[in-house]
């Protein structure tokens, strides 16, 4: 053998099976993987970014300072400014040593491995959280909506930290209209694909200053196996004091069910599934909903997004702000359920959840070879905004 032409091509020794780390659960409130990549989407003004800092402390709580974990926390703010974080950690009843451990970072540039490695090896950040993903693609000159683009911003911003050894989750939205837009963020479908688990936040009831609120975590992709697809997860309740505005939350296990979860249009999700293997380029939302059999297009837009959530297809953003569906794999109805919800009581069997054992991230090669980094040059990440 002559050698190989690249040595990412050289062959790994796959760990022997007595050896292998076993997958652990959600460390963080049963919502949060360590070491794995995270994508928390809802609509605008579902409080995610407020949700994001209750998991943020969650982290810290949870994480002993001086234990084996990254204690600390990285919040990569593209939205908010630090007056506003600073001001609901506050409010979240934040302590002065909790907030010492959150870091908080308004880049204008890509970060770099040396701010990688400072952020998630010397500050110890076991958590990175960028709010929003649209604001990462904004600074690097990348089309939110374009396929290739989300997959150079995961490599950009999500993969570096991950490969590092921090957890990361990436905040962003879904579109305005309810119509089609499925339980997955807004634009590209590789936002979901980029990441290890995806969780949709639903508003049950609005929280605003003075009053109480309550929102539910859907998952929408979980590639540890132990948050079902589908299903509601988790529920947070916030309760802001009306007189010290003070906010007290609590995680608590889902009170309510959902039609998505003991329900999926089976024959329809067939019918659409055989329609988009007739058009291997794909068909728009409304293609499908005028072309399939059937009387419901509130069942038929369920049906697609039953197809895609299963990874019977993909979706993509198409011209003029059309959502192109496509086939990827053939969907036969198990039990050919009937159309309407109310005429049957059973669950549809669903594929399960694949399972995988904990990555153990490490640094590349060249970076974990560096004793000491050489001095930074200047960095529009050197500074960073001290919350305390």
């Amino acid at each position: 053998m002559t050698g190989w032409s690249h040595e990412d091509w050289e062959p790994r020794t796959i760990i022997a099976p007595d050896h292998v780390t076993r997958a652990e659960p959600p460390r963080v409130r049963g919502l949060l993987y360590d070491r794995r990549r995270h994508v928390l989407f809802g609509e605008t003004e579902a409080a995610k970014t407020l949700i994001a800092l209750t998991l943020a402390l969650e982290f810290v709580r949870a994480t002993p300072a001086d234990g084996e974990w990254l204690s600390s926390v990285a919040y990569i703010d593209f939205e908010n400014g630090t007056e506003a974080i600073s001001l609901m950690l506050a409010e979240l009843g934040a302590t002065a040593k909790e907030v010492e451990r959150v870091f908080l970072f308004h880049p204008t540039a890509v970060p770099s491995m040396q701010d990688v490695y400072c952020i998630s090896v010397e500050i110890g950040c076991g958590l990175v959280i960028i709010d929003a993903g649209v604001g990462a693609c904004a600074v690097s000159g990348l089309d939110d909506n374009d396929r290739k683009d989300i997959e150079r911003m995961a490599s950009m911003w999500v993969r570096p930290f991950w490969e590092s050894g921090s957890a990361t989750v990436v905040i962003d939205h879904v579109t305005k209209s309810s119509e089609g837009r499925g339980r997955w963020p807004i634009g590209s479908e590789r936002k979901l694909s980029q990441a290890d688990t995806g969780l949709y936040v639903d508003t049950i009831t609005p929280v605003s200053r003075g009053s109480s609120g309550i929102y539910k975590f859907v998952s929408a992709k979980d590639r540890g196996g132990y948050l079902k697809r589908g299903t509601t997860v988790a529920e947070i309740h916030l309760s802001s004091d009306p007189s010290t505005h003070r906010i007290s939350w609590e995680f608590r296990k889902p009170s309510t069910t959902n039609a998505y979860e003991h329900w999926r249009p089976t024959l329809l999700m067939q019918r659409v599934s055989e329609y988009l293997a007739a058009h291997p380029e794909g068909a728009s939302r409304n293609e499908i909903e005028k072309n399939v059999k059937g009387k419901s297009n509130d069942h038929k837009r369920q049906a697609i997004d039953e197809l895609v959530c299963l990874g019977n297809a993909t979706e993509e953003a198409g011209p003029r702000g059309a959502r192109i569906v496509k086939h990827l794999s053939s969907f036969t109805s198990p039990d050919l359920a009937p159309t309407s919800p109310g005429e049957v009581t059973t669950t549809s069997p669903t594929s399960p959840a694949p399972t995988g054992a904990r990555r153990e991230a490490r640094l590349t090669a060249s970076t974990a070879n560096t004793t000491s980094p050489e001095p930074r040059a200047a960095s529009r990440w050197t500074s960073r905004d001290r919350l305390g």
